[in-house]
């Protein structure tokens, strides 16, 4: 930059920079002196400067600048000038803490700036860049540059004035908890949610749609760290934009709900009819499974459990059937996964499962089936490890010979699913035929169409309240999601109740007590 233009900005704004010195100073003697240092540190190393545009920012930095190494020469020789001075007042304690304030005031602001406004102001203000540089650099124009300091200007005026007070869940975390119903790749359903912040968003932005920064000040943390989390959401279409706002794109069953729906459906609902016709069906049909051959021996007990647990299988399986019969098809999601993905607010407080697994393989003619019901937790945990393990679980099912795969191999052997004998894999569970699986499914075909008239009740019955709960957005979703969740309500509160009953008694050993597979060949 030329020194004659710097002069003539300088003369031009001699009246604001002696302003400045008398502020800081209160003295006019020692102000003049300040203001004539300032103008002598411009004027000496302006030419170092590259831009005109930058040439404000440049002044009232070397004026900060000799204004600090006057007071520090003057301390070096006993004067009582001093870098708390605040100009009519001598700095106190009070006077710090207020200028801290302010600083962590005007922190509070830059941290809720959407990441547009935050780049550009960093850019222009701490960066000393000019707008040109800014618009080259971000890719947009000059004029947008210039738009992006002059909103941010307000936007900062504005919040600095308002008292902002951080939500509940900058403390007090919410519990969520996400679910999937469908099939394919959905292992990113899980990973997304694995960490307390992205599900805590999808809570906050739950009811209503939220900016950046009140989604910000909800959770307590910066805006810079929540883009990228919702930059996943979006990808995931777990949340979607409303205008500048974001907010919930699936289902979440609150607790508000949950009780609602135990006392206005679940407790003047009566499953005792449909328990009653499941134990007599069992009876009546006992001594012809006790006669058949399932590869395993099961006491009394046990093959109660298995024959319940076919049944209420075998009842979920026409569930699905009859909604993508009603839907046609899943909607597809992300990753080559179809189905739906909804949540809750209460870790999973009011469920009846930890988890479902049936796999049919697409390399050997075998299946297996487990549902894990809460009720049986300390006897049946099944995880399956990955697909390679159930590929051999459907292998032992056919009785192939010992897999090559040693280490997912171990893993079945260890958590009791697979033996081996006579360099045979052994199945550790129930294994039926084709051939029997036809005839098991027309032997209970009464008891599972009385399950399936009981849930479509208890499911209608639910809709009608979770209507009241969703936001507007979602209610369309809530027959299919109804329907999803509590068909397989069913078939936990069924098989709670025929315990409670004495019917069936939950074992103390581990053991495969709801787990079988079928032999397709």
């Amino acid at each position: 930059m030329k020194r004659e233009t710097a002069a003539r900005l300088l003369n031009e704004n001699l009246q604001n920079i002696f302003a400045f010195s008398v502020s800081n100073l209160f003295d006019k003697q020692d102000a003049e002196d300040l203001t004539n240092d300032i103008i002598v540190a411009v004027l000496s190393s302006v030419e170092r400067l590259e831009s005109d545009d930058a040439f404000y920012g440049f002044m009232w930095k070397i004026a900060e600048n000799t204004l600090k190494k006057r007071i520090r020469k003057k301390n070096r020789h006993g004067e009582r000038y001093s870098c708390d001075f605040y100009g009519v007042n001598w700095g106190t304690p009070e006077n710090s803490i207020i200028e801290n304030e302010d600083v962590m005031i005007l922190r509070r602001e830059l941290s809720l700036l959407s990441k547009q406004y935050r780049e550009v102001t960093v850019q222009y203000y701490i960066k000393n860049k000019t707008v040109r540089e800014i618009s080259e650099e971000l890719k947009i124009s000059e004029e947008m540059v210039k738009y992006y300091l002059f909103k941010t200007r307000k936007i900062l005026k504005e919040g600095i004035q308002m008292q902002r007070n951080l939500g509940e869940k900058s403390y007090n975390p919410g519990t969520f908890g996400v679910d999937f119903w469908g099939a394919g790749n959905n292992g990113y359903v899980w990973r997304t949610f694995e960490r307390k912040l992205p599900g805590n968003i999808v809570l906050a932005a739950y009811e209503k749609p939220m900016t950046l920064w009140e989604l910000s000040l909800e959770l307590g943390v910066s805006a810079v760290y929540l883009e990228d989390e919702l930059d996943i959401l979006l990808d995931y279409n777990f949340i979607k934009e409303v205008g500048e706002k974001y907010q919930t794109n699936f289902i979440i069953f609150k607790e508000d709900y949950e009780n609602e729906f135990r006392k206005n459906v679940l407790s003047k609902l009566s499953c005792s009819g449909i328990v009653k016709n499941i134990t007599e069906t069992i009876e009546k049909l006992f001594g012809k499974y006790r006669r058949k051959n399932l590869g395993v021996e099961l006491d009394d007990n046990k093959l109660k459990w298995f024959i319940a647990n076919y049944i209420l299988f075998g009842y979920l399986e026409k569930s699905e059937e009859g909604l993508l019969w009603d839907i046609g098809s899943y909607p597809r999601l992300s990753e080559d996964a179809v189905g739906y993905v909804f949540g809750h607010d209460n870790n999973y407080t009011y469920g009846y499962f930890n988890g479902t697994y049936d796999w049919k393989s697409s390399k050997n003619p075998a299946h297996y089936r487990v549902i894990n019901y809460n009720i049986i937790e300390n006897c049946q945990l099944w995880r399956t490890k990955n697909g390679y393990c159930n590929e051999i679980i459907c292998e032992a099912i056919l009785g192939k010979d010992v897999s090559a795969d040693e280490e997912n191999l171990a893993f079945l052997i260890e958590n009791g699913a697979v033996s081996i004998s006579d360099g045979k894999m052994k199945a550790e569970f129930p294994v039926i035929t084709k051939k029997d699986k036809e005839q098991m499914d027309a032997d209970f075909a009464d008891t599972i169409k009385a399950i399936e008239n009981y849930a479509t009740e208890l499911c209608k019955g639910a809709e009608a309240i979770l209507k009241k709960h969703v936001p507007r957005n979602l209610v369309n979703q809530c027959d299919v999601l109804c329907y999803i969740r509590h068909k397989t309500d069913v078939a936990g509160i069924l098989m709670e109740e025929l315990v409670k009953i004495g019917y069936l008694t939950v074992p103390e050993e581990k053991c495969n007590l709801c787990f079988y597979g079928i032999n397709l060949m």
